[in-house]
């Protein structure tokens, strides 16, 4: 304990050490994982190297600097996304050149005093020596990160559905996205997409507390981000340095618009309606009507110059709204007074403002803020009355500080950043209580309540160094970063008592059999500390090779709730399951501090001529990340939100079972029983294992790169291994027939025990990609990302209860085989636009069942629980799509425009199959087999080919 204190009065020293010698120096700068590199070498006569390199931003008028040193290499730090003017100076001599540069990009420009060339030209190409111009863009050549650049051409001409920029990862080989309206997430390496991390503008957004890998993307409709706000995004998939952070698998760091020195302005609108949308086959043939529908996008931008060349503002708003109708149709003349169509409306809307200030040639400050509130009523529906709706609340917001300082020979890059997150679901008639008439109807209110939130406050600090020279050329980067969460939960699946009944029980629909409530607790508070070092050198060996050299540690104070204390009523059962490491007394848990993470890259030109054309590149490394905190909590909820379940019978001459009173169906009359003690119940105990760890992955690549000509191409053999991935296993049950617990003789209590374990992953890919970028002289651009991935997993998903260990799952194949996307656009006559998205794969897998309660045939795979299910063990059916844009524009003025917009999804129509029959033999018979075993039953109704029309207007 005495450790303990000491390890958190020196965080705190340090991270007071730092914020001083941030505050006294001159200046700060934005992190480096939103900014390009840009380096090279300048050929001059001897005795006339140019002294210092000036960029100069095309749009902003701000500009950054590098020395040049004595052998006449330069290095540029921390350039914001865009074009460029290059200059370089000194010693009667300049080389000028006009480049364009992407976010996380780290590229290569040499120069040459005797031959400067002119301004870059859109339509002309020039080799330059390392690195291939074209249309005033650099092609990155020389890097070991698995990554890939989504452009704003792409944004804003792709045919995109939602309005999610993360939408467009799919692009890039190795990445999966969710196609669940409610859960828009992406994923890679075989791992879930809680391992993954997005930085806007530098800035962490990951979730801490829910699933999804990013705040605000739970069970939501909404978007993380306005799209009309991101200029541009970088998705690495593997070896990215160690700056980043919280991240098993993928990354997108995006960044956003700003103002420029002229004045621009958007309006916009999506539209679409019933009429609009086709249906499946499955809802065709079952005559099912189409639902009443319409969805509009809209919003408006403007940015422009406060102070020209100084100060700049950029303001951004958008909303959606879906006004939808869902039907409830119970067949029972019983509960024909429920019956109706009734309103389940969305409502989305998200600000972004940005400040741009350079107030000189070596400082730069962005303020921005963004805030995003949409809600939601669902949960009611077909046999659900519309009392049991649910009204879910999303509220997400961040203030974000960035300085820039560029010094002689360094780069400080200073952000502060201070985010919320709150997500607020709850039953919208909650003095209801639930009544489910089992197979008929379920009238009354919802029972569940969830408010859960996050809020942060985060100090980084990247200080780069340039021109350091050892055996070859090194740029040395070193950084911290400090945050401090305070994360809250409110849980309750039973808050409000549900009452069951069954025409098979004694009481059939007259009085219920069954009642499960649980009094509210008062929720859970942890107070959490994060701290991050890393070094990162990339060191020039020669002109052809690069090493990328990385170590990064994470410390993390409160990671499994360490104040929790283990009730007294559950020690004696935890004991007498083996599970004595799940016992604490609040001071058994550490803070974790084992996540170290060396990260090794190389690049090698092996090109002919030494031009970078053709490079091999590789790397290794590990990567932690870390548990939704929503996992972790259901240890405590459970332990203060006892679970009650009440047994009734008509007159109580059922053993075991309480004399119904209709009393009892309010929440007063079961607090009555629980207050004399004769309510027959069960509990559950959800417990961690005191020394549970975060997962990680480790992650190995090597490929080779092409350029030729406008065309990239690229191929990596990728491998990511991961563990300590979170899931819940049975801690008390036998396995075999039946429903048997294991509790200490003569326990009141009957225990239903949870305890975790890990799970592991492992993923073979390969991955190709070919890239020919849009540009305006040439009039279109076209990319191809096919993925090959063997992928599995030992465990399902963060329960695994079908097996008493997670390595019983043989076949839990994650992801298709087989992932092909082919996206592209084309500038045609009139000032049209055409682009399309084509997407092939080769199916996802999906469970089935061998048998059940212990009947297995003799020979097959069973599981440890009354069954012999087989989790993603069979391929479903290819998935096939294409999605379609045409686009027309008027233009008049000098920047005026007006376009109007068509978009199809899922031209084919052809069925995204969400449903199997799964069962391989008859249901109670396994020795013949079920001949319908593998057809499809059902298709996702929200991806039916749909049109969407659009207008924009521009100045």
């Amino acid at each position: 304990m005495v450790k303990q204190r000491m390890l958190s009065r020196q965080i705190s020293l340090a991270c007071a050490g730092l914020l001083v010698t941030t505050l006294l120096l001159p200046g700060i700068v934005s992190a480096q994982n939103s900014t390009a590199t840009l380096r090279g070498h300048i050929t001059a006569p001897q005795g006339q190297v140019p002294t210092q390199v000036v960029a100069t931003n095309t749009a902003t008028g701000f500009v950054n600097k590098s020395k040049v040193t004595a052998d006449g290499n330069y290095t540029l730090v921390s350039l914001a996304p865009g074009s460029y003017n290059i200059v370089a100076s000194g010693n009667g001599s300049s080389a000028t050149q006009s480049v364009t540069v992407h976010v996380g990009q780290s590229l290569t420009l040499n120069l040459n005093t005797a031959a400067t060339a002119p301004a870059a030209s859109t339509a002309n190409a020039t080799n330059l020596q390392g690195v291939t111009v074209s249309a005033a863009s650099l092609f990155e050549a020389r890097t070991s990160e698995v990554a890939q650049n989504v452009s704003q051409a792409q944004i804003a001409n792709l045919p995109q559905n939602e309005r999610n920029f993360m939408s467009f990862a799919q692009l890039v080989p190795g990445v999966t996205i969710s196609h669940d309206p409610n859960a828009k997430s992406f994923s890679s390496g075989g791992q879930s997409a809680e391992n993954v991390n997005v930085f806007i503008d530098g800035a962490s957004q990951r979730n801490d507390i829910l699933k999804g890998g990013l705040v605000g993307q739970d069970s939501s409709r909404g978007n993380p981000f306005s799209q009309e706000a991101v200029a541009e995004y970088r998705v690495l998939t593997q070896n990215y340095k160690a700056e980043y952070e919280q991240a098993g698998t993928a990354i997108i760091t995006a960044v956003t618009k700003s103002g420029s020195n002229d004045f621009h302005g958007t309006i916009y609108d999506y539209f679409q309606n019933q009429g609009m949308l086709a249906q499946d086959s499955f809802d065709k043939k079952n005559h099912v009507k189409k639902p009443e529908y319409k969805r509009q996008q809209r919003g408006f931008n403007i940015g422009g110059p406060i102070i020209k060349d100084q100060l700049e503002f950029f303001i951004n708003y958008e909303e959606r709204k879906d006004a939808a109708l869902q039907n409830v149709t119970i067949n029972d003349p019983r509960f024909s007074q429920y019956n109706g169509t009734f309103s389940a409306p969305f409502h989305e809307k998200s600000w972004f403002g940005k400040l741009s200030w350079q107030p000189n040639e070596d400082n730069s400050v962005d303020l921005s803020y963004s805030d995003r509130k949409d809600n939601e009523t669902l949960g009611f529906g077909g046999t659900t009355a519309y009392q049991g709706r649910q009204q879910r609340q999303n509220n997400v917001g961040d203030l974000l500080l960035k300085w820039e300082t560029n010094g002689n020979g360094w780069t400080n890059d200073l952000l502060l950043d201070s985010g919320r997150y709150k997500f607020n679901p709850s039953g919208a008639e909650p003095d209801l209580i639930q009544q489910n008439y089992e197979g008929t109807a379920t009238i009354g209110g919802a029972t569940g309540l969830q408010n859960k939130s996050q809020s942060q406050v985060t100090l980084r600090d990247d200080l780069t160094f340039t021109g350091l020279s050892w055996h070859g050329d090194h740029t040395v980067k070193v950084g911290v970063k400090y945050s401090d969460y305070s994360l809250d939960l409110l849980q309750n699946n039973n808050a409000i008592p549900s009452y069951s009944y069954n025409v098979s029980q004694p009481g059939g629909f007259t009085s219920p059999y069954r009642a499960v409530y649980s009094p509210l607790g008062t929720g859970i508070h942890v107070h959490d500390n994060q701290l991050g070092l890393y070094a990162q050198d990339d060191w020039d060996v020669t002109d052809r090779l690069q090493l990328n050299l990385g170590l990064r540690w994470d410390y993390e104070t409160n990671a499994l709730d360490k104040g929790y204390v283990t009730p007294a009523s559950q020690v004696a059962v935890l004991e007498y399951n083996g599970l004595q490491n799940n016992i604490s007394d609040g001071h058994s848990r550490k803070p974790q501090k084992d996540q170290i993470q060396p990260r090794l890259g190389f690049s090698l030109d092996v090109s002919k001529d030494g031009d970078a054309s053709t490079t091999v590149f590789g790397g290794a490394g590990r990567y932690f990340s870390r548990t939704p905190y929503d996992w972790i909590s259901q240890e405590p909820i459970h332990s203060q939100v006892p679970n009650y379940t009440f047994l009734f019978s008509p007159d109580g001459s059922v053993p075991g079972t309480i004399a119904w009173d209709p009393k009892y169906l309010t929440v007063a009359g079961l607090d009555q029983i629980i207050g004399s003690s004769t309510a027959g119940f069960s509990n559950e105990i959800d417990t961690i294992n005191n020394h549970t760890k975060a997962p990680y992955t480790d992650q190995f690549s090597v490929g080779i790169k092409q350029v030729l000509g406008d065309w990239t191409g690229s191929l990596t053999l990728s491998r990511v291994l991961g563990y300590r991935q979170f899931t819940w296993v049975w801690g008390n049950r036998v396995p075999g027939p039946g429903f048997n617990l294991i509790n200490p003789p003569g326990a009141a209590v009957s225990y239903v025990v949870l305890s975790n374990a890990y799970k592991k992953t492992q993923s073979s890919s390969v991955l190709v990609g070919i890239s020919k970028p849009y540009t305006t002289a040439s009039g279109w651009g076209m990319d191809i990302a096919y993925t090959y991935q063997r992928a599995r997993q030992s465990g399902n998903d963060n329960y695994s209860l079908d097996y008493a260990d997670p390595t019983g799952y043989t076949h839990d194949y994650v992801g298709p085989k087989h992932n092909l996307v082919i996206s592209g656009q084309v500038h045609g006559p009139w000032d049209t636009r055409f682009s399309a998205i084509a997407t092939y794969n080769s199916g996802a897998p999906y469970s089935y069942s061998m048998g059940y309660n212990g009947n297995d045939a003799t020979g097959l795979i069973a599981c440890d629980y009354n069954c012999a299910q087989v989790i993603n063990g069979r391929y479903g059916r290819p998935y096939i799509n294409l999605d379609l844009a045409v686009s027309k524009e008027w233009r008049w003025g000098q920047s005026q425009a007006l376009q109007l917009r068509l978009d199809v999804f899922n031209v084919l129509n052809r069925d995204v199959i969400n449903g199997y029959s799964s069962n391989f033999y008859h249901f109670g018979n396994f020795a013949t087999p079920d001949p319908t075993f593998g057809q499809t039953t059902s298709a996702d109704p929200n991806q039916t080919r749909r049109f969407q029309i659009g207008a924009r207007y521009s100045f």
